[in-house]
């Protein structure tokens, strides 16, 4: 099996920087994944000002040029599992997250990652290993490894986890795939701008997909399908991702499109993804039951 280290990252999804691997259709690799701040908070004492570089945050582990693969198809992702360190890493930091104003002074918590849980503040904490950044190169220039969209990118979603397939629009030859910013556990928005940050190693199967055209991000779990939409505000961000959907649903369902809207609004469920990256992201979910497939 191929398998790409953790030190062969890129900062932006682009076509700038080499492909480190290539595989066909079909393929499964492991990938090493860096910590999103690059394994410099290793203890507590360790100050985020001094150690942290902002200009190299979120490295992603590629690219990965997948044969066969042309701009208008779509890359399929099956995360077959997530094997995460042994500890982790959670900060507070100045002008970071949804509440950053309110912070005084930076703050880092180096946090043990056990078999079956994760202990903080107290508090037993379930693992949902999950990676934050995954993504292809966009049509044209690149875009930082801090920044989601259409590409993908760092949509930080839950839902990208092991049994998950990830649904990617492919904009160039070959689509220079990359993956980093792997956590043990995080909530919905995350809030304060880190889960628990951890390095990990991911093994995962890289298809083109013949059975949908997605134009954003879509995953698909056992019973759902989630339409993941980013952009400038998270009312936009939750308008992109529900147009997909009721689309979706319409096609799928082979019903007028005010039916399918009004069958969303009965069924669906909005979930933001997170709130504190230059854009955000919010994803809606649409559960099998609803689907004629």
């Amino acid at each position: 099996m191929k398998k790409i280290l953790r030190h062969q990252v890129i900062y932006a999804m682009g076509t700038s920087s080499k492909p480190v691997i290539y595989v066909n259709p079909g393929e499964t690799l492991r990938i090493e994944t860096e910590d999103c701040f690059s394994h410099k908070l290793v203890e507590a004492t360790d100050s985020f000002d001094e150690c942290v570089d902002f200009s190299k945050v979120n490295p992603a582990s590629g690219p990965v040029f997948i044969n066969g693969i042309s701009p208008g198809d779509t890359l399929k992702v099956y995360i077959k599992k997530i094997e995460l360190d042994k500890q982790g890493v959670t900060v507070a930091i100045k002008d970071l997250g949804v509440l950053g104003h309110r912070v005084k002074s930076s703050q880092v918590e180096i946090i043990p990652i056990e078999s079956d849980a994760i202990m903080f503040a107290g508090q037993k904490l379930p693992r949902r290993p999950m990676i934050g950044v995954i993504g292809v190169a966009p049509a044209e220039g690149e875009v930082p490894n801090s920044t989601p969209g259409d590409h993908g990118g760092n949509m930080d979603t839950l839902d990208v986890s092991p049994g998950a397939y990830i649904y990617l629009p492919v904009f160039v030859n070959g689509a220079y795939f990359a993956i980093g910013d792997t956590h043990a556990t995080m909530g919905n928005g995350e809030i304060c701008g880190t889960g628990v940050e951890c390095r990990a190693e991911v093994e995962l199967t890289l298809d083109i997909c013949t059975e949908y055209d997605w134009k954003i991000p879509v995953i698909e779990t056992g019973d759902s399908f989630y339409f993941v939409g980013s952009a400038d505000t998270l009312d936009h961000a939750v308008e992109k991702a529900t147009n997909e959907a009721v689309m979706f649903l319409e096609r799928t369902n082979r019903i007028p499109w005010n039916t399918a809207y009004m069958l969303a609004s009965l069924s669906a469920d909005v979930i933001i993804s997170q709130a504190v990256n230059p854009l955000k992201t919010a994803r809606i979910r649409i559960p099998k039951s609803c689907l004629n497939i």
